[in-house]
């Protein structure tokens, strides 16, 4: 079924064409506009596709969110024209969640290939689900790299805010 949409933007509307889909198959090829797959009465994911590539809709809006059964986030990337990228410094284009809405993981990309943030924060940083963390992977252009300090060190970086629709 489409659907179009009204949607604020500024001082005007934005018109979003909607599918509601059973099967990926079913999106249409170059299709422009936002995807809700449906599973056994609930969505699975809502994905937002520009010329048939999945593209974020807005600045601090994710190009596709997962849904656990219960209808919670479980996790969201960010996409620029199909490639996982970073919306900014301070958000990872992956981030994951526990049940609880806490963050699990996060993955920092550029330009398609994971990477260590400008600010130094490593690619790939995970959590525990008593907030402590777990470990951190450094990457460089796609590929994995030693940390700078090599030496073993306290774990102190502390973990993001919930999710937002936790």
């Amino acid at each position: 079924m489409e659907l179009i949409d009204l949607i604020p933007n500024s001082m005007s509307f934005r018109v979003i064409t909607t599918i509601d889909v059973n099967d990926e198959s079913e999106i249409p090829v170059g299709f422009t506009g936002r995807v809700k797959h449906h599973e056994n009465g609930s969505v699975v994911y809502v994905a937002w596709y520009q010329d048939g590539q999945l593209h974020n809709p807005g600045k601090h809006h994710p190009a596709y969110r997962r849904f656990r059964p219960d209808g919670r986030l479980k996790y969201e990337m960010f996409y620029t024209h199909g490639l996982l990228h970073d919306p900014s410094d301070l958000v990872p284009a992956v981030r994951g969640y526990y049940a609880d809405g806490t963050v699990h993981y996060e993955e920092r990309y550029f330009g398609g290939r994971r990477n260590d943030a400008k600010d130094g924060t490593p690619a790939i940083r995970k959590w525990r689900l008593d907030g402590a963390l777990r470990h951190e992977l450094r990457y460089t252009q796609g590929r994995r790299v030693d940390a700078p300090d090599a030496k073993p060190r306290a774990r102190t970086s502390s973990r993001p805010p919930a999710s937002p629709t936790g």
